[in-house]
């Protein structure tokens, strides 16, 4: 269970929310990627496959992939209500 939700934040850092990360990203030009790697930017797709991978078991990687969903939607939530503020 802690492999999951490790693996769901790890994601989330990856794909938006860790700002070294975002600065490595821009810099190297992670962005002009072809759309055949567009999954590398996407929480949910992301998260299914390195969670298949590492894991090697469908419903795990579908478990992780939602939970990177959730992570990503609440954070989202959150940044949206303190604007609000």
């Amino acid at each position: 269970m802690i492999e999951i939700i490790g693996i769901a934040i790890l994601v989330n850092f990856w794909t938006h929310w860790f700002q070294p990360i975002q600065w490595f990203k821009d810099k190297v030009g992670w962005y002009a990627l072809p759309e055949m790697f567009s999954f590398l930017n996407c929480t949910k797709c992301l998260g299914f496959w390195s969670g298949l991978v590492v894991t090697q078991n469908l419903y795990q990687a579908a478990a992780i992939s939602l939970l990177a969903y959730l992570i990503d939607f609440v954070i989202y939530w959150i940044e949206v209500k303190r604007d609000e503020l």
